[in-house]
């Protein structure tokens, strides 16, 4: 039995590997004892500031024997915003960690420990990557800061006016810049969350990584403003690339980002973006991948897992605004998605209309609902497509796979543990894993997505 330890406790640890967020984890006797900042192979002094029954947290005070693959991180705010876990970790061992997480949790998780996961596809140039950020908006000293919330508070670390993030997309960065300067011009009072006061909540900025287009979302309470429209102008003549300036009203009482409802304020409600060589609208509230030049790398992944040969029905389930759909369609007789938002299934279909597609049909429902009625009433895909939110599939997902005999199944996903979680369940209904393929679409955070080709044993 582990000895009793306490907060402040001060303690020496070998660090053994990474969890999820992308601390280190040591052990103290039989108890696992998690540590910011810290990395696999290293000795490091910590105090104890958390400890439950199962787990310990700690905070490091001194690496004792520093990690060969340790560097210095380039941002000085890297420590601060909670934005980058892992900037203290050469990028090349970052990929390597990356795919011994995806492992771990296969073994772990899904009881699949005979599955190989491929290399992590890693970025040639992993800095400012990021073609959307979200803004928290504070008053500070007198002044209107746009900027991140530091971790774990509600108290801003940094923002693009004072340290431009290494991770976004420059121009953005500069576009930032110029609205916090702008909202301090025009006196934009921020809303207080206590009070449920002010006005300017969020701002969200969008930028299409081929067209340059950039869109300016400012996430409002529903105060009247009737200079809006003289603000949006404001920030589009101040900067070319601005395209498009909507407000989003949002009076939750809550920290949701967004309301549902938005009013066009300058330029149009959507930017466009090229992805596979098909365009895209982005509008306001759309889903789509921050990483424009690794989407495509997880694309052709996806592409080639599924060898489309011109004759099969392929099902997109979770298809957002159609991206993985639209590029699948080419190559397919047909495509068929199912997404849950209104906004992104009127999306997919305009964007298959733009490019010319004419071999699509997207459904507005809940996939669980959807995909075990279509299966009841004869459809009979040969490849599904599965690209889940972080939770993963439901249960009825899955099993409607398995009883519609499909063939072949890609799994998309943002979470090792979820993932590892429903290909245990698929390889329960006879679909084993072929392929485990890790691609880095979030350089110096803990996040890793991964595609996954199996295929259906017959019994």
């Amino acid at each position: 039995m582990a000895k009793h330890i306490e907060v402040g406790e001060i303690l020496e640890l070998t660090i053994h590997g990474l969890g999820h967020a992308g601390e280190g984890v040591g052990r103290h006797e039989n108890l696992a004892v998690f540590v910011p900042d810290v990395l696999p192979g290293e000795r490091v002094r910590i105090s104890i500031t958390q400890v439950k029954k199962t787990y310990a947290r700690g905070k490091v005070k001194e690496i004792l024997h520093p990690a060969p693959y340790r560097v210095v991180p380039q941002c000085p705010a890297s420590h601060q915003c909670g934005g980058c876990q892992l900037q203290h970790l050469n990028y090349q061992a970052q990929l390597a960690q990356k795919r011994e997480m995806v492992q771990a949790a296969l073994t772990r998780l899904g009881g699949l420990g005979g599955v190989e996961v491929n290399p992590t596809l890693g970025m040639a140039d992993p800095w400012h990557y990021r073609n959307k950020i979200h803004l928290q908006v504070m008053q500070e000293a007198g002044r209107v800061k746009l900027g991140f919330y530091a971790e774990g508070s509600y108290r801003l670390a940094a923002g693009p006016a004072q340290q431009a993030c290494l991770l976004v997309d420059k121009q953005i960065n500069q576009v930032a810049a110029v609205l916090e300067e702008l909202v301090n011009q025009h006196r934009l009072p921020p809303y207080h969350w206590q009070k449920q006061t002010g006005l300017l909540r969020h701002v969200i900025f969008r930028r299409g990584f081929h067209t340059g287009e950039i869109m300016v979302v400012l996430v409002t309470s529903g105060a009247p403003w009737p200079a809006a429209g003289e603000f949006a102008k404001a920030v589009a003549a101040r900067h070319p690339a601005v395209v498009s300036v909507i407000r989003n009203i949002n009076n939750s009482p809550e920290r949701v980002i967004l309301g549902e409802k938005n009013l066009l304020l300058a330029g149009r409600e959507y930017i466009t973006d090229y992805l596979m060589g098909l365009q895209f609208k982005i509008s306001a509230t759309s889903f789509y991948q921050v990483n424009p030049r690794q989407t495509e790398v997880l694309y052709n992944k996806v592409l080639e897992f599924a060898n489309l040969q011109g004759q099969e029905t392929v099902v997109d389930a979770y298809c957002g605004i159609g991206t993985i759909a639209n590029c699948l369609a080419p190559h397919a007789r047909r495509v068929l998605g199912m997404e849950i938002v209104p906004s992104a299934v009127a999306d997919a279909k305009a964007n298959a209309l733009a490019n010319g597609l004419n071999n699509t049909e997207f459904k507005l429902g809940a996939v669980e609902k959807l995909l075990p009625q279509m299966v009841a009433g004869g459809l009979q895909p040969d490849l599904v497509v599965l690209d889940p939110p972080r939770k993963g599939c439901a249960g009825e997902v899955l099993e409607a796979v398995s009883r519609a005999g499909v063939p072949r199944v890609i799994y998309v996903s943002c979470d090792p543990a979820t993932l590892a979680r429903d290909l245990g369940i698929l390889d329960n209904l006879g679909y084993r894993t072929l392929q485990v393929q890790p691609v880095d679409m979030f350089p110096w955070t803990s996040h890793v997505e991964c595609v996954v080709l199996m295929s259906r044993v017959e019994k």
